[in-house]
Parts: C-alpha cells; structure tokens; sequence
C-alpha cells in the first residue's frame, strides 16, 4: 500500500471507493421578522436549563469516593479500616476547581449541589483530620 518513503504506491486500488461525502444540511431559516436579532442574543442564563442526571452523577460518584477515601462508609456513616487522606484531599480539590470553571454555567440546581457537597466534604476531611480522641475547642468558651 505504501512505499519505505511512506508515499501511496502508484499501483494501489482500494478495495472500495470510499463514499462521496454528503453535504451538510443547511442551517434553518430565522423565524419571519426576526431578521438577524438572533445572532447578537447571548446563550440562555443557566438558571434555564434543566439539571444534567449526567452532572449529579459526577458529583454523587466522587463525593462517595471521597467518603471511602476518608474511610467513611456514606451509607451508615460507619468508619472504616482504610483511610487515604491524601486521595480524598485531590479529590474535593477536583471540585473546588470544576465549581470554580463552571461558575456562571450550571443552573441553581446544579450549583446548590456542587457548593454542598464541598462544603460537607470539606467538613468531613477535617473532622477526619483531627486526632483520635480530640474533641474540636468549641466556640464561646
């Protein structure tokens, strides 16, 4: 098929010709009286569109690793015998900087999620950062 200089040989034939390759469709016409109004509009706010099942997973699936990592069991609250603190730190850190470039993008559902479950985990690290047996100072006294 090709010559020790990479070039196609002269005397290849494709086993098939490749397919023409089709127009694209065009774009639908504007609306009458619309005129070209709807090429200054910017997108729609992200407090219009509907919650993605596809972000609240994301956000479900490392919120629970972050759990494990903490050696907490998310379910029962339950400790568990392995801890990876380290792990668990990356981990919320991928959230702080996916809440910080999707600022402005993700409607209230979404954001009310993401800024939630940083905050409990970001509680939940440092609970588990404390040493065995020592309560935090509480506040006023």
């Amino acid at each position: 098929m090709f010559t020790p200089e990479g070039e196609l040989r002269p005397d290849f034939q494709p086993e098939e010709a490749p397919e023409a390759p089709k127009p694209a469709a065009p774009p639908p016409p504007p609306p009458e009286g619309a005129g070209n109004a709807g090429a200054d509009r910017p997108p729609e706010p992200a407090g219009d569109r509907a919650t993605s099942p596809g972000f609240v997973t994301l956000i479900s699936f490392i919120a629970t690793n972050v759990y494990h990592a903490l050696g907490i069991d998310p379910m029962t609250g339950k400790s568990l015998s392995r801890r990876d603190t380290a792990a668990a730190q990356q981990m919320i850190e991928w959230l702080a900087v996916l809440e910080q470039k999707t600022r402005g993008n993700l409607n209230f559902e979404e954001t009310d999620l993401l800024s939630r479950a940083l905050y409990e985990l970001r509680l939940a690290y440092v609970e588990a950062m404390q040493p065995p047996g020592r309560e935090p100072p509480r506040a006023g006294g």
